[in-house]
């Protein structure tokens, strides 16, 4: 019965991640994309200058994430988590009266200080104290939060723009972090990162991260997530936009990223399943080939533009939920928070100039021409990083990973 309990609680920890993630993430993304069009029409800012806002979401949230995951070593991630969502409830508020762009830049700021506090990071760690001996099915649910809400957000917010304007849905969903600040309070218990880390009843070991900054691993994942990060947002970031330039209504336009959002989904719970029963470095290899393949169709093959949305969503979800899965499978519980954290720097840089570049290059052009082929440069790069990628067999005291086992 104990057993059980301690099941159920733990199960519980994980959806409480996973719906911490869809409002840190899926709102302040998806949720926020379809309302690019009414903003732009209203205030006649360029692209590049809206789109900037992306890149202080992510850039920022790189600034901040290391001090975040020394915060969950000290004081845990319960506190960490209800700080974040109630900030995010506080923006979303304010969102409804911007009137400039200096207003969204500073809403912005914090919406950084949203991502890096309740996002994947703190989520990711959470959710694997919670169930290490499922660590790869834990993470796929985890970062599944980002695809369910991609599912759900970009519909609700145009159905909410559309019924009362953008300004009113935004106030609405301030609500959504409000209750979930009250579920988190009362239903997940306080753990200490650090003490998962000496829990002996793990059976764990892992590399410090002194030892993980010396290893040539911690730079090609580092370097070939950053990269495909910046590919990523580059594309999620501009898809509607892209979209409606090919002639899709409103409706069709928020469709291809609840599409992109479902397919990234099952990306995510799928090879979570599979990294926990294979090679999650091979799987991950794999990935950036589907993901590369499928952007090159969106970009260049617009004709079968939702079947390449599908394959690029996909590899997309495998990589979100493996890049992750092969830190931890490397490098242990040792130290998560420190080696997370900071390749999340990387990664949230990443994202960041993924979604201002191509704004930027958008304006430079008139189109998206330049924009897809810098994007697809920079992808081929995070795929040679990411197929230098080898196992480990030996680092100081630890040598017990699955891939070189």
């Amino acid at each position: 019965m104990t057993n059980q309990s301690s099941s159920i609680q733990a199960y519980i920890a994980v959806a409480l991640c996973v719906l911490t993630v869809i409002c840190s993430n899926a709102m302040t993304t998806a949720g926020l994309t379809v309302l690019d069009e009414p903003l732009l029409k209203e205030f006649g800012w360029a692209v590049g200058e809206l789109k900037l806002r992306d890149s202080i979401n992510f850039i920022g949230a790189a600034m901040m994430i290391v001090f975040v995951g020394y915060a969950v070593d000290r004081i845990g991630y319960k506190p960490v988590m209800l700080f974040g969502l109630g900030l995010l409830a506080l923006v979303f508020y304010l969102y409804g009266y911007i009137s400039s762009l200096t207003h969204i830049y500073a809403l912005h700021i914090a919406i950084a200080v949203v991502i890096a506090s309740a996002g994947n990071t703190v989520a990711v760690i959470a959710a694997s104290a919670a169930l290490p001996e499922r660590r790869g099915m834990a993470i796929g649910l985890v970062v599944s939060g980002t695809s369910i809400g991609g599912m759900i957000m970009p519909n609700l917010t145009n159905w909410l723009n559309e019924s009362y304007g953008w300004r009113a849905a935004l106030r609405y969903e301030a609500t959504i972090p409000l209750f979930l600040i009250v579920l988190v309070a009362l239903l997940l218990k306080n753990h200490k990162a650090s003490q998962t880390q000496k829990d002996e009843a793990l059976g764990q070991q892992g590399y410090t991260f002194a030892q993980a900054i010396k290893t040539p691993q911690y730079y090609f994942l580092a370097l070939g997530s950053c990269f495909t990060f910046f590919t990523v947002m580059a594309l999620f970031s501009h898809l509607f936009l892209y979209a409606r330039g090919l002639g899709f209504d409103m409706q069709a336009a928020a469709l291809t990223i609840s599409v992109f959002s479902l397919g990234a989904l099952i990306g995510k719970l799928g090879f979570g399943w599979l990294s926990d029963r294979g090679s999650s470095i091979f799987l991950l290899k794999l990935n950036m080939v589907v993901m590369l393949l499928g952007i090159a169709g969106v970009f260049y093959i617009p004709q079968f533009i939702w079947g390449f949305i599908v394959l690029a969503a996909l590899g997309w979800g495998g990589l979100n939920t493996l890049f992750n899965a092969v830190v931890l499978n490397i490098f242990g519980v040792r130290e998560p928070g420190k080696i997370l954290t900071t390749i999340s720097v990387f990664q949230t840089a990443g994202a960041g100039f993924g979604a201002a570049v191509a704004g930027w290059l958008f304006d430079l052009r008139g189109d998206y021409s330049l924009a897809f082929v810098v994007t697809m440069v920079i992808m081929l790069i995070a795929c040679v990083f990411i197929w230098c990628l080898q196992p480990p067999s030996k680092v100081g005291f630890f040598s017990r990973t699955r891939e070189s086992s």
